[in-house]
């Protein structure tokens, strides 16, 4: 008993030493009171996104998994050439006066002319017609084959690799999704929403049903900019190097090595804060893989996103999702080269993203800062093509796919797999059975 009182007394003194340290002052004593001045911060009245992309080789991130026509263009006329897109999205808080219209006057660097249209009109919603033969019984056959999922670069697959998804013993699309959730370790980003006709009261976009113009791969975005309209105040850019077009990756190695795996390599990527490789195929089996430089095993798998905010990519970067953004090369093991009949490759570079705002913000904190509009200007460059074989102009080396590792001739018996004919006309979601 006698201890325990002495404890309650010395851990009372300890707490009555830690309130007075932390209150700075012994109770007697009083201390002169602080206000501060909380600035008041209204707005912004409008906001403008401008989504920019480079990409070079057969790339089929951003078009739901199907090689964009921009990509396959690329691909006819040499595989090296680059593509630049560029999406404008403009949304004001202020109604239109009149039928809306904004305009966007780009710099002559851009190469589209003196105007880019800023338009959008809401879809008119269609009458839903039940087909006659919507509720015939109708025989399902559930899917079969399987889905190999690998992660990391190296010669060889890691431990525990791969996993398998078993897609016979799951018939219904939602089960075989949850259960390659449930086997991946899910990483969370950032809900990016550039503006929309739902978010804002006025709302206009590039490209649109009225103009719609293709980019070179020389456009530019260095210069003056001008987006004004009847629903927003005009905002006034004047971009420099850091803010154009991420330059696009030149691949210098695409090679399977005697062990199967193929090396992926490529020059230095300007601008580029993390990198994802990505590799999908399949095979007459009805087996398809799936394989990202991710040295986590996640559900960041797959074609990967379109854009990444900046505290995505700091995330990212901490839990190895990402290459780093100085990364040169990464190996997709012997195993997943393998396993594809024809597979796919792709690799993606984000770069940070450029925000801009109007007026300054004032310093004195009295003095309410009244934002009149913020702009977010977002980076992206990406390649892809065919695993182990490079296209045509890339520059890269390739390994020799017409003989056999051990340079022997190619089995001419052997059953064709998935080819390049096969992804273009299906799509990388075709690949997967039951999908």
């Amino acid at each position: 008993m006698q201890f325990n009182l002495m404890y309650l007394r010395t851990a009372a003194s300890l707490a009555g030493v830690l309130a007075l340290g932390l209150s700075g002052s012994s109770p007697a004593a009083t201390s002169p009171k602080t206000t501060s001045v909380k600035q008041v911060v209204t707005g912004p009245v409008a906001v403008y996104w401008m989504s920019t992309s480079t990409s070079t080789g057969l790339n089929l991130t951003g078009g739901g998994g199907r090689p964009s026509m921009s990509s396959l263009m690329g691909m006819m006329t040499g595989g090296g050439n680059a593509t630049r897109t560029l999406r404008l999205q403009l949304g004001s808080s202020q109604p239109a006066v009149g039928e809306a219209s904004a305009d966007h006057l780009p710099s002559d660097a851009l190469g589209v002319g003196k105007d880019l249209p800023l338009y959008y009109k809401r879809p008119e919603t269609q009458k839903t017609v039940a087909s006659p033969t919507a509720e015939r019984p109708h025989d399902y056959e559930p899917p079969k084959g399987k889905v190999l999922i690998f992660w990391g670069c190296g010669e060889h697959a890691g431990p525990n690799q791969p996993l398998v998804i078993d897609l016979s013993t799951l018939t219904q699309p939602d089960a075989r999704m949850a259960q390659m959730m449930k086997l991946m370790t899910p990483i969370a980003l950032d809900s990016a929403r550039p503006p929309s006709p739902d978010a804002w009261t006025s709302y206009g976009e590039w490209p649109n049903s009225k103009s719609s113009k293709s980019l070179s791969g020389d456009s530019s975005l260095l210069g003056a900019h001008t987006i004004k309209g009847n629903y927003s105040p005009e905002i006034d850019l004047s971009l420099v190097q850091a803010q154009d077009f991420m330059d696009p990756i030149t691949l210098t190695g695409n090679a399977k090595d005697s062990a199967g795996a193929v090396t992926l390599t490529w020059q230095p990527i300007n601008r580029a804060r993390g990198i994802i490789a990505t590799a999908m195929g399949g095979n007459r089996d009805n087996t398809v893989v799936m394989w990202t430089s991710s040295q986590i095993q996640t559900s960041f798998m797959g074609m990967a996103p379109e854009y990444l905010t900046p505290n995505d990519i700091d995330r990212l970067l901490d839990r190895k999702a990402l290459l780093p953004g100085s990364s040169t090369s990464c190996t997709v093991p012997a195993e997943v080269s393998g396993a594809i009949e024809g597979g796919m490759f792709n690799l993606t570079a984000y770069g940070e993203d450029s925000n801009m705002s109007y007026p300054p913000r004032p310093t004195d904190p009295k003095l309410a800062w009244n934002i009149q509009w913020e702009t977010k200007i977002r980076y992206r460059t990406a390649t892809g093509g065919i695993l182990g074989q490079p296209m045509p102009g890339s520059g890269a080396q390739s390994g020799g796919t017409s003989e056999s590792v051990n340079g022997s001739a190619p089995d001419k018996k052997k059953k064709k797999g998935f080819g390049i004919g096969d992804l273009i006309k299906q799509g990388a979601g075709a690949l997967i059975p039951g999908g």
